[in-house]
């Protein structure tokens, strides 16, 4: 039972990793994604005729490429947030306000995840993508109100890397601002994340744990001194709360 344990795992890890290499590449064929993963090419086939037939494999005459399926899954999930049904009223608003762009980033595992964004412009990562909560704002404003050993526990899995020149590598340097943000309820970043931008966030807590964080981000030659500083910073607290007290709200419904 262990041996077809082993295969099954296998199996479905190779299909994952068909999927993200077909997502990096966006169309490949069969003898390119075998030599790209080190599989056999009828091994290769047979995952994708798999998913040809689930429908979330698409064949054409220059390749495989994945379909709006997996658009479809995702949305699915995010519709079923508690945070993101709470958020999109308020981000709406807060977009409009401060003119940049808003969003929405949730923790998974070592990550942070922009779940939602609101406004116009382009952000160098793009919604649904990670970020590494060390060298973020809305990253740092989550991991601020974890408790110490969680905090430990991710310097130690994930390591302080150096995404930029002015990301935070030390651990004490990283622990010292986390209190401050604590304190305060606002984390900034100063081009920790991306080169020429910055960005103001404020956790969303709910009983002890930090669920989320809002952030308000923008080209460092807009969002700078007194605009980052002060103007968005009381903004992007007020709209955090509020989302606080819609979920409180909601739970108390649903209670």
């Amino acid at each position: 039972m262990g041996d077809i344990d082993g295969v099954s795992v296998q199996a479905t890890a190779t299909t994952f990793s068909v999927i993200e290499a077909l997502r990096d590449r966006h169309r490949a064929g069969v003898t390119e994604l075998a030599t790209e993963l080190g599989r056999s090419k009828s091994a290769v086939h047979n995952h994708l005729d798999t998913l040809v037939t689930l429908g979330y494999v698409r064949r054409t005459e220059e390749g495989y490429t994945l379909t709006h399926e997996f658009l479809r899954l995702g949305l699915a999930m995010r519709e079923q947030s508690p945070v993101y049904a709470a958020s999109k009223a308020e981000l709406r608003t807060l977009a409009r306000t401060t003119g940049e762009l808003v969003n929405l980033v949730i923790p998974e595992a070592d990550h942070g995840i922009y779940l939602h964004r609101v406004g116009n412009g382009e952000h160098p990562i793009p919604e649904g993508g990670q970020v590494a909560l060390h060298a973020s704002a809305a990253g740092k404003a989550i991991l601020a109100f974890r408790e110490y050993d969680a905090v430990d526990m991710y310097v130690e899995n994930h390591g302080l890397s150096a995404i930029t020149d002015r990301t935070v590598t030390d651990p004490e340097t990283l622990r010292s601002e986390l209190r401050s943000i604590r304190d305060q309820r606002i984390a900034f970043d100063r081009g920790e994340q991306t080169p020429d931008w910055q960005c103001v966030a404020s956790p969303i807590v709910v009983g002890t744990e930090p669920i989320a964080a809002i952030s308000v981000s923008g080209p460092a030659d807009r969002m700078r001194g007194k605009r980052l500083e002060e103007d968005v910073t009381g903004l992007v607290v007020s709209t955090a709360k509020a989302i606080e007290l819609e979920l409180l709200d909601s739970s108390d419904v649903e209670s």
